[in-house]
């Protein structure tokens, strides 16, 4: 009996240790029909057309921030998260984005995105956001495949809005009963966004809708009630939902960044 209880024990303590090294994803991006939207294999073959030397190589703290990302994926032990972040924000602060070609720009696009899918991070989401204004501006070929499915992104009934675009998720909700949301919005010309429900049944989600850290004074409000909006967070609206329903949002444009002042 000791022998399993033991044996047990050690099962429990590599099986957190596996999912510490590799972490389930906190939101995931999504289709319009709420499906996930899985780059893993474009990644891996893209990556490889790159080292062959098909396409424009990468550079090669890009290429080591890839490799991390492929690691992950083929559940490596060398991945580390840590590691990765930092290397991230390393290349970040010492790399501008007109700095980066066509190709290079995709890999970066990417994995940031798949840190935010890791973390729920709106510092990752809002690196989308500035890489979307600035480099794809008006090159339409690259949202559905790209951009769109960071728009909203989703875990069971966790539904995060992390781009300000028009929109739209639907899906089934795990109790039963079909849910859409449709992101209306002439942003950045407008501060002004509404999100509109429409429910089969009154469900209970949980919203996630990132305030830039550009934006202070936002106001997030559902039927009269204020909800807390800080800069460079998450504001989190947790309750049942019905037909009808509208989450506004109010941002102020006066510190709206350069790259915001661009036409998608």
């Amino acid at each position: 009996m000791k022998r399993l209880f033991f044996v047990g024990i050690l099962f429990f303590t590599i099986s957190c240790s596996y999912h510490e090294k590799f972490p389930e994803p906190v939101t995931s991006p999504v289709n319009q029909s709420g499906k996930a939207f899985s780059t893993e294999q474009e990644m891996l073959l893209t990556h490889k057309k790159l080292q062959d030397g098909n396409e424009n190589g990468l550079s090669a703290e890009l290429d080591e921030l890839i490799g991390f990302q492929q690691m992950y994926f083929q559940k490596d032990e060398g991945f580390d998260l840590e590691k990765l972040q930092a290397s991230w924000q390393e290349f970040k602060n010492s790399t501008t984005l007109n700095q980066l070609v066509q190709n290079e720009l995709f890999q970066w696009f990417r994995i940031t995105g798949f840190l935010f899918q890791l973390t729920g991070k709106a510092s990752y989401a809002e690196e989308l956001e500035k890489i979307t204004w600035n480099s794809f501006s008006g090159k339409y070929q690259y949202f559905d495949s790209l951009v769109s499915p960071y728009i909203f992104t989703k875990n069971v009934d966790h539904i995060h809005l992390n781009l300000f675009l028009p929109h739209e998720i639907s899906y089934n909700h795990t109790l039963g009963g079909a849910v859409k949301i449709v992101q209306e919005t002439g942003f950045p010309e407008s501060g002004s966004i509404r999100l509109k429900f429409s429910m089969e049944i009154k469900r209970y989600i949980e919203v996630f809708i990132r305030i830039p850290t550009w934006a202070e004074g936002t106001s997030v409000t559902v039927k009269g009630v204020k909800y807390f909006a800080q800069p460079g967070q998450y504001s989190i609206i947790a309750k049942k939902w019905k037909e009808g329903d509208v989450i506004e949002i109010e941002f102020l444009l006066d510190n709206l960044p350069d790259y915001l002042k661009k036409e998608v």
